[in-house]
C-alpha cells in the first residue's frame, strides 16, 4: 500500500474531523526523508502526527517516554536510520539481545492487521475505543488504526487509572477496549467504582492479550462485570493480532475455551502453523513453535538479525492446535524466547543483568529469569552470583538498598522484585557453558526472596514498604497514629512513601508494628520518622511563646527531652537545632534537631539487632548504612519540650 493509497482510505472511512486534523499535521512533514522520531505521552497529536507521516511517506519511529533512558533513546535514533524504502513504523521489542530489536513494519502490515482487528471485533462507526495502552506501544498502534479506518471514535486519556477505568469508560461512552492482563488483574477490586457507573456504560467488550493470561482471573472478572473478554495472541512483529476468540461461539463452548486459556482461532490474513524445530509442520495436539505467514508480518528487523524459516516468521512462543466444530483453535503452553513479559511489555533480561552489574561492583554474574506473578503475570527475577571474598549478606542488602531507591541504569518497571544467591557451580549450563535459562527458572523456584525483605531478627522481619505495598494502609494507620495531629491524608501519604523508603518491623503474628522512614543522597541515609505502635499519645499543653534557640539547645545537652535521650542513648550526637524547622509541631514549638550516629562497627554486626522495636529499627538502618558505606543522620524533634515548659511553670 502507497501513501497515496493510505490517505484515500482515510478519505473514505475515517471522520472528518480526523482527517482533517490529519490534513493539518502533513503540512508540517511534507518534504521530509527523515524518520520522525516521536517522544510523548497519549496525546491525540501524537495520533495525528503518526498518520499523517504515514500519508506523506514517513517513517514513524516512537520512544518510551517512561522508560528509555538516554542511551536507549540515542540507540533507537541511530538504528532508525537503517530504515528501507517502504517502512512505515519501527517498533522497538526486547528480545535476547542486550539493545531491543526494530521491527519494520509497512502500511500494509498495519492496515492488514486493523482490517482483520475491525472484522474479529465487529467494530462499526457506531463504535469508541477507549485507548487504556501506551500509544507507543503495537496495540494502541493498531487498534487506534482499526477505529480510524472504521469510522469509529477514539477516546484518549492521559494515561491509564486503576482507580478511574470505570469511571472513564462511562463518562467517554466508549464501547470497546484492549487491556493487558495486569489491568484485569487490577479490577477486580474495583467492584464499587464499577457498581457506581454500571447503569450509564456502553462498553460491551474487552480485548484482552499482549501477556500470559491468568484463566481465573479472565473468568472472575467476566463474572463480577458481565463483560466478555475477547482473548487474542499476536506480537509487534505481526502488527498485533494473528488469533483471536471468535465472537460468534455459543455462550457454553465461549466459557469452555476461556477456562482453557485459549488463544482463538487465526485472522482470515494469517497462517498458523505449529512446527518442531526441523521445520516439519506438527499434527493436532502435538506441541511445537508457533510460526506464522502473511500479509502483516513484519518485513524483518532493523539491522536484518535473523526471524524467519522457509518464510515463515518464527515467534520462538510454545503451543498446539485442537479441532473444535470443524475450526482449529491454538493454545499457548509457553515462551522459548527468553524475553520477560512483564504487563504486556517485553523486558530482555541481558539488558537488566547489565544494569545489575552497573549497580553492584561485587556481582560477578548476574541472570534475569521472568517469576510468575498475580498481578502483572510475570515480574522479573535475578540469581546472583557474588565475586570471591564478597560478604553476600552485605552485597545483597546494598544491591536491595540501591534498587529500592531507584537507579540511572535502571527502570523502576525493570527492576528485579525477586532476588537469589547462587554460587556459580549452581548454575545450570550447557556443554558450551551457555547457561540454560529454563532450567535456571525452575531452579530458583523456593529461592527467590522478595526485594523487599531487607533483614530479620529474632522478633521481627523487616521488610521495604512501598505504595502499592500490602502494608501500605497499616503503614499509613501507624504514622498517623503516631503523628497526631500532624497527620497525612492518603495522597500525602502515598507522596511520602514515594519519597522515602520506610522500613517496617513485622512480628511473628505479621503484623506491623513499628517503621522508620529515610532517605538516601549523597551517601547519607537521613531518617526522617519513627513509629511504634506501642507509643500512647499524650496531650499537648499550650505555649503562648517559644523559647529562644540557646535555651532550646541547652534543655536538650541536659538530658530534658526523651526523644533526644533516645537518640543519644542509641550513639547519635547533636548537630545543630533548627526554630521554625516544622512550625505546626507543637510538641516541639516548631523547633527540629539533626543528630549524627557514628560510624557501626562491623563486627557488632546482628547482635544490635534486640531490645525495644525503635532501637532495632535504627539499628537496621545502621547496618543497612554501613553495608552502602553511607553516613546516618536523624531528623527529629524535641518532643517533649511543650511538656517540660508546662511542667516547669507549674
Amino acid at each position: 500500500m502507497t501513501p497515496e493509497q493510505f490517505y484515500n482510505l482515510l478519505k473514505e472511512h475515517a471522520r472528518p474531523e480526523y482527517l482533517e486534523k490529519i490534513n493539518a499535521a502533513r503540512a508540517g512533514l511534507k518534504g521530509r526523508t527523515e524518520p520522525l522520531v516521536l517522544d510523548g505521552e497519549n496525546t491525540f497529536e501524537f495520533l495525528y502526527t503518526s498518520w499523517a507521516a504515514w500519508c506523506e511517506g514517513v517513517v514513524v519511529v516512537p520512544l518510551d517516554t517512561r522508560r528509555d533512558t538516554q542511551e536507549m533513546r540515542d540507540y533507537k535514533r541511530s538504528a532508525a536510520q537503517q530504515a528501507h524504502a517502504g517502512d512505515a513504523l519501527i517498533l522497538f521489542t526486547s528480545g535476547t539481545t542486550g539493545h531491543p530489536k526494530g521491527a519494520r513494519l509497512t502500511l500494509q502490515n498495519l492496515i492488514t492487521n486493523a482490517e482483520g482487528i475491525i472484522e474479529w471485533l465487529r467494530i462499526t462507526s457506531e463504535d469508541r475505543f477507549l485507548v487504556q495502552l501506551p500509544l507507543h506501544h503495537i496495540n494502541s498502534t493498531t487498534f487506534c488504526l482499526a477505529a480510524l479506518i472504521a469510522g469509529a471514535s477514539i477516546a484518549l486519556p492521559p494515561r491509564y487509572s486503576h482507580s478511574q477505568f470505570w469511571e472513564l469508560a462511562a463518562e467517554t461512552q466508549a464501547t470497546f477496549t484492549s487491556l493487558v492482563p495486569t489491568i484485569i488483574f487490577d479490577q477486580l477490586n474495583r467492584t464499587k467504582e464499577f457498581a457506581a457507573v454500571k447503569s450509564r456504560l456502553k462498553l460491551n467488550r474487552i480485548q484482552l492479550g499482549s501477556a500470559p493470561v491468568a484463566a481465573s482471573a479472565a473468568r472472575e472478572f467476566m463474572r463480577l462485570f458481565g463483560i466478555p473478554l475477547y482473548q487474542g495472541y499476536g506480537q509487534t512483529e505481526t502488527a498485533l493480532r494473528v488469533t483471536g476468540m471468535p465472537m460468534d461461539l455459543p455462550k457454553h463452548m465461549f466459557e469452555q475455551l476461556a477456562e482453557e486459556n485459549s488463544i482463538g482461532t487465526p485472522m482470515s490474513w494469517a497462517q498458523v502453523e505449529i512446527m518442531d524445530t526441523d521445520g516439519a509442520v506438527l499434527g493436532e495436539g502435538e506441541e511445537g513453535e508457533l510460526v506464522i505467514k502473511g500479509a502483516a508480518v513484519m518485513q524483518g528487523y532493523v539491522g536484518d538479525e535473523p526471524a524467519f524459516r522457509d518464510g515463515w516468521f518464527l515467534t520462538g512462543d510454545i503451543g498446539c492446535w485442537k479441532t473444535i466444530e470443524g475450526r482449529r483453535f491454538f493454545f499457548l503452553k509457553g515462551r522459548a524466547k527468553e524475553i520477560i513479559i512483564k504487563g504486556g511489555v517485553n523486558i530482555s533480561p541481558i539488558a537488566v543483568e547489565d544494569a545489575l552489574k552497573k549497580i553492584s561492583r561485587d556481582m560477578e554474574q548476574a541472570y534475569a529469569v521472568g517469576v510468575a506473578d498475580a498481578r502483572w503475570g510475570e515480574d522479573v527475577g535475578a540469581a546472583v552470583v557474588w565475586k570471591d571474598g564478597v560478604e553476600t549478606a552485605r552485597a545483597m542488602h546494598a544491591l536491595k538498598l540501591r534498587l529500592l531507591f531507584g537507579h540511572e541504569a535502571l527502570s523502576a518497571y525493570e527492576t528485579p522484585q525477586y532476588l537469589a544467591t547462587l554460587r556459580a557451580t549452581d548454575l545450570p549450563t550447557t556443554s558450551t557453558g551457555k547457561v540454560q535459562r529454563t532450567v535456571l527458572r525452575t531452579l530458583l523456584a523456593g529461592k527467590l526472596e522478595p526485594l523487599s525483605a531487607l533483614m530479620q531478627s529474632n522478633e521481627f522481619r523487616f521488610v521495604a514498604i512501598g505504595a502499592q505495598s500490602p502494608l501500605a494502609a497499616a503503614s499509613h494507620a501507624l504514622y498517623n497514629h503516631c503523628w497526631q495531629p500532624l497527620t497525612k491524608t492518603d495522597a500525602e501519604y502515598k507522596k511520602f512513601l514515594a519519597e522515602y523508603l520506610t522500613l517496617g518491623a513485622i512480628d511473628k503474628d505479621g503484623t506491623l508494628v513499628g517503621q522508620i522512614a529515610f532517605s538516601y543522597q549523597d551517601n547519607k541515609l537521613s531518617c526522617v520518622s519513627i513509629c511504634s505502635a506501642a507509643f500512647k499519645p499524650k496531650p499537648v499543653p499550650q505555649i503562648a511563646e517559644a523559647p529562644s534557640l540557646e535555651a532550646v539547645q541547652q534543655y536538650l545537652l541536659e538530658g530534658h527531652d526523651p526523644v533526644m535521650n533516645f537518640h543519644t542513648k542509641l550513639g547519635a550526637e547533636l548537630v545543630e537545632v533548627t526554630p521554625e524547622g516544622r512550625p505546626t509541631d507543637a510538641s516541639a514549638l516548631g523547633y527540629t534537631m539533626l543528630l549524627k550516629y557514628p560510624p557501626l562497627r562491623q563486627a557488632q554486626g546482628k547482635l544490635l539487632l534486640e531490645g525495644p522495636v525503635s532501637n532495632q529499627l535504627i539499628q537496621a538502618v545502621r547496618m543497612l548504612a554501613s553495608d552502602v558505606g553511607a553516613e546516618v543522620y536523624a531528623v527529629s524533634r524535641p518532643g517533649g519540650l511543650a511538656a517540660y515548659l508546662s511542667n516547669k511553670k507549674a
